[in-house]
């Protein structure tokens, strides 16, 4: 009978001890959980880059209110004002990460002089699929910057600022032969050579920045590369570069994005390898 008891008194003591084990985890899990639910609320948006279609940049400057528009078609992410050109792949990604900094206070907009903190006239805005939030001043404490979003005025430590003030031309992919285009063949001017990795070597080409095409430049007289692609439904597409520099760096100019690719001169013996060397090359 001692031993039963004794065995009784085990049993009621372990299951005493399951209880409390038990609603620890229990306890554990709810704090958690309660402290994942402010921290989903502490973000601008509840939206990542795999969420996104859409994107606009809204500028105020003295020229008045231009816009940058970035649309997504599958995976492919375009500009599509004020041209039609493959997007630049780290500008984009530069821009989402607003949607991850956290909101570092917020305050009703109701009864608020908006032009206090810069939000009004609206400089600069951003909207993600259809979300705008407006960029103002920076808060003089703390550094943090006001943003617009909804009828909230909320403080952000955020990164993207200059990026919305930053030339059109710099959201245009730096990729030479956009990624959709299915490059089959490269025409070359008179005086450079054949080459085996040419087309290789221009579905690789990047250039090291853009700059917008300046009209005064385009002359009857430049020579141009034309490059082909064919689909697979046997549709041939072609697309022009006019060779605007070959002598201290290497400018191409596309007409139809309105920029001049600028990429260092030592890629020119791969885009153009001349017959008898570069100088043979048009100027």
């Amino acid at each position: 009978m001692a031993s039963l008891s004794v065995a009784m008194r085990r049993f009621g003591l372990n299951l005493v001890l399951l209880v409390i084990v038990l609603g620890l985890a229990g306890l554990v899990g709810w704090q958690l959980q309660q402290r994942a639910q402010p921290a989903q609320s502490t973000r601008l948006l509840p939206l990542t880059l795999a969420d996104l279609n859409s994107i606009v940049v809204e500028r105020q400057d003295e020229g008045g209110v231009s816009q940058l528009v970035l649309k997504r078609d599958g995976e492919q992410w375009s500009l599509v004002q004020p041209v039609l050109a493959e997007a630049n792949p780290i500008k984009l990604r530069q821009l989402v990460t607003l949607l991850d900094e956290k909101v570092e206070a917020s305050y009703p907009r109701a009864n608020k002089d908006l032009t206090r903190y810069g939000l009004e006239p609206r400089q600069r805005m951003i909207s993600f699929n259809g979300n705008e939030l407006v960029l103002g001043d920076t808060n003089p404490v703390s550094n943090y910057r006001y943003i617009l979003n909804g009828e909230q005025i909320q403080l952000v430590n955020e990164t993207i600022y200059s990026l919305l003030t930053e030339a059109w031309v710099n959201f245009i992919s730096l990729q030479l032969v956009p990624a959709t285009f299915q490059l089959t063949a490269v025409q070359l001017p008179a005086g450079f050579a054949e080459s085996p990795q040419l087309v290789s070597a221009w579905k690789t080409a990047q250039a090291i920045r853009l700059d917008a095409l300046d009209p005064q430049a385009i002359t009857p007289d430049l020579q141009k590369v034309i490059l082909s692609s064919t689909t697979q439904q046997g549709v041939t597409e072609h697309k022009e570069l006019l060779i605007l520099n070959l002598k201290d760096e290497l400018v191409l100019g596309d007409v139809t994005k309105q920029v001049a690719y600028v990429l260092p001169i030592s890629q020119a013996a791969q885009l153009f390898p001349a017959k008898t060397g570069l100088e043979t090359a048009p100027k």
